[in-house]
């Protein structure tokens, strides 16, 4: 089962603060400072890539997501932050290397105890996207991503490899997207079920 996600930036001088709490059963998240290459809000769950009342909207980075493993730790999450990383593994990348990355990564929540749910998954769509995979995480405050997740030694000692060009393990583009927004509710509970 694949679900998709949407990472929107507005044209500049477009008014983000008009568009709040939407009821829908998708999740509308404005990014937080500290985002880097994801626009303005994470559009999750959707079918629609335009959120209900966006109507100065300058790029949609539209993705189509198919999970490889995640886990609910708490399928009732009422937490705090919401984290994507959008990322593309080199085309030349040996698939030993590629499955390797993928272990790594989803052997992080064994390491880094603040990751509440999370899951990864590879993008099958649209054709021509630059993505290859998502990294997505849920977290009960902010602390857990920015100090217990980018601090933690078994990000830096294992997966740094993966993204540091100086690294001969090095497989994936730095041109990626980090985005983190607040959540009141999982979005990866309904897209693991």
């Amino acid at each position: 089962m694949s679900r998709k996600l949407a990472l929107v930036t507005l044209v500049e001088g477009a008014d983000p603060g008009r568009v709040t709490e939407l009821e829908m059963a998708a999740v509308l998240g404005r990014h937080l400072p500290g985002t880097v290459g994801g626009g303005h809000y994470t559009w999750d769950g959707i079918d629609d890539p335009i959120p209900p009342g966006f109507e100065d909207v300058a790029d949609i980075d539209l993705v189509e997501l198919s999970p490889i493993d995640g886990s609910l730790a708490d399928p009732d999450f009422a937490g705090e932050i919401k984290r994507t990383l959008l990322l593309r593994v080199e085309p030349d990348a040996p698939v030993d290397s590629v499955s390797a990355f993928e272990r790594d990564l989803m052997a992080m929540p064994d390491h880094i105890p603040a990751i509440v749910n999370w899951t990864l998954s590879r993008v099958i769509g649209p054709s021509g996207t630059r993505w290859t995979h998502s990294w997505e995480q849920e977290y009960y405050t902010l602390e857990g991503l920015k100090v217990d997740y980018m601090m933690s030694p078994h990000h830096w000692g294992l997966i740094d490899g993966w993204f540091d060009p100086e690294s001969p393990q090095q497989i994936v583009d730095l041109d990626l997207a980090h985005v983190y927004h607040p959540t009141d509710r999982s979005v990866l509970a309904a897209a693991l079920v």
